[in-house]
C-alpha cells in the first residue's frame, strides 16, 4: 500500500486482505500475524464490510434477474440446478423451475 492511501485505495486494500483471508483456511489472528497486518485493524475492516453487506442498498438490489435457458436443441444442454451466492459467503442452491416460488419467498425474508 502507498504511504498516503485515498479512502478508495484503503478499503480497497483491506477488502483484499479480507477475502484472502476467507480463502486461506487461516484464524484472523493467524492470518494477520503471517502476513504481518494489523490485527485491531484488520477486525475493524471486517465489521466494516460486514455491516455494508448487510445492509440492503435498495428494493432493487433485491429479487431475481433475468436468466435465458438452453434451449431443447442447445449441444451442451444446463442439466445442473441453479444456485445463488450471496456476499456474506452464503450460497442457495439447487434452484431450479420447481421450487422457485420457495426461493422467492427466502429472497423476501433477506434482510
Amino acid at each position: 500500500m502507498s504511504s498516503t492511501p485515498n479512502s478508495s485505495e484503503r478499503t480497497d486494500y483491506w477488502q483484499q486482505q479480507i477475502s484472502l483471508w476467507r480463502s486461506s483456511g487461516q484464524s484472523q489472528k493467524g492470518f494477520c500475524t503471517s502476513n504481518d497486518l494489523n490485527y485491531p485493524r484488520f477486525v475493524y475492516w471486517l465489521r466494516k464490510s460486514r455491516r455494508s453487506v448487510s445492509k440492503p442498498k435498495s428494493k432493487a438490489s433485491r429479487g431475481f434477474v433475468p436468466a435465458k435457458l438452453a434451449s431443447l436443441t442447445d449441444p451442451h444442454p444446463v442439466t445442473a440446478s441453479l444456485s445463488l451466492m450471496f456476499p456474506n459467503g452464503i450460497e442457495l442452491r439447487g434452484i431450479a423451475a420447481e421450487n422457485l416460488s420457495l426461493v422467492d419467498q427466502l429472497l423476501r425474508q433477506w434482510p
